[in-house]
Formats: C-alpha cells, sequence, structure tokens
C-alpha cells in the first residue's frame, strides 16, 4: 500500500504539474506578449498617423466575434454530424445547449441583464486599449498587482484574518519590484 501511494503522489504531482502550473505560465507567457505586441501596436506613429485606441479595440473584438463564430458554427457541424451516427440517442441524455438551441436559437433566452457583462466586458477592453497607448503595458502589469495587493490588505481588514507568510512574502516582492521598477527606469542606449 505504500508503493501505491508513493504512486499516486507522483500521478497527482505530475496531473498539478501539467494541468495546473503549465497553462498558468503558459497563459501568462500569452497575455504578455499579447500586452507587448498592443502596446507596440498602440504607441507606433507612422508618418503624422498614430493609431486610435477606440478602433483598435474594435478591431479586436471583431476577431474575437469571428472566433466564436467559427467556434459555433464548428461545434454545430460537430453535432450534426455525430448525431447522424448516433442516431439512436436518447431524449434525456442531449445536453442543455442543444435543447436550448434547436428549441428557439442562440439568444432566445437574453434579456436585458445579459448586457451587463457585455457592456462591463467592452468598457474593460476600451480601457486597457487607452491605458497600453497611454502608459504601457508594464504599468497595467503593476497597477494589476497593486491592485490585488490592495484589495487583499483590504479583505483582511473587514473579514478580520491575518494573512497568510505566503501572502506577506508575496505582498512583499511585489512592493520591491514596483519600487524597483519606478526608481530605476529604462534609458535608451546610444549607439
Amino acid at each position: 500500500t505504500l508503493q501505491k501511494q508513493e504512486n499516486t503522489t507522483i500521478i497527482d504531482g505530475r496531473k498539478q504539474l501539467i494541468l495546473g502550473i503549465v497553462p498558468c505560465l503558459a497563459a501568462t507567457f500569452l497575455s504578455g506578449l499579447a500586452g507587448a505586441f498592443s502596446q507596440r501596436s498602440l504607441q507606433t506613429v507612422v508618418g503624422s498617423m498614430e493609431r486610435n485606441a477606440y478602433f483598435y479595440s474594435a478591431e479586436i473584438s471583431f476577431i474575437s466575434a469571428l472566433c466564436l463564430l467559427f467556434s459555433m458554427m464548428s461545434k454545430k457541424i460537430f453535432d450534426a454530424s455525430s448525431k447522424n451516427i448516433k442516431s439512436t440517442r436518447s431524449e434525456s441524455t442531449k445536453d442543455v445547449d442543444t435543447v436550448n438551441t434547436n428549441s428557439g436559437g442562440y439568444f432566445d433566452h437574453w434579456t436585458w441583464k445579459t448586457f451587463i457583462p457585455i457592456i462591463v466586458k467592452a468598457s474593460g477592453g476600451i480601457l486597457t486599449a487607452l491605458v497600453h497607448k497611454h502608459s504601457g503595458s508594464v504599468m497595467k502589469g503593476f497597477s494589476l498587482v497593486l491592485g490585488l495587493v490592495f484589495s487583499a490588505l483590504l479583505q483582511t481588514a473587514l473579514d478580520g484574518k491575518d494573512l497568510t507568510i505566503g501572502q506577506l512574502i508575496g505582498t512583499a516582492l511585489v512592493l520591491l519590484s514596483s519600487w524597483l521598477h519606478f526608481t530605476n527606469p529604462a534609458t535608451l542606449a546610444l549607439s
């Protein structure tokens, strides 16, 4: 039984690495890369033309809508082909999306409240583009992390729970890195 526990621990560790740490690192890398490209695109001036942050946000949302449309169409095609293969499927095993979309369409159950997260997300996209244009993605990253630190401190004050050692070390590292970044600005190398 000890051998089984060791094997289970090794498998759980690998599962945590593959399903937890690696996707988080990949998402962090892609987010930083997207921020750098976004900042470069918005801050590049060609001749006397400067990129409009609002138009940039519209371009990004149009591309996102195309990806979503492609995803919805491929799901519908895949579902149709799987119905042909499994025509004896019972009514009780249909998933909720298939039932809802077949009964009245994708927008059948929308209300005015549906637009609240849409408007909030769109506003966030526009604000992010404006921050990238005027301050840069590094400043946005520091602002985001410092906002999380302040939220944790406020939650601690309101809930009355002490911060853990990990949270205290993380807060100290964030404050140190912010101080180092802002007190040692980058200088351009003269060639």
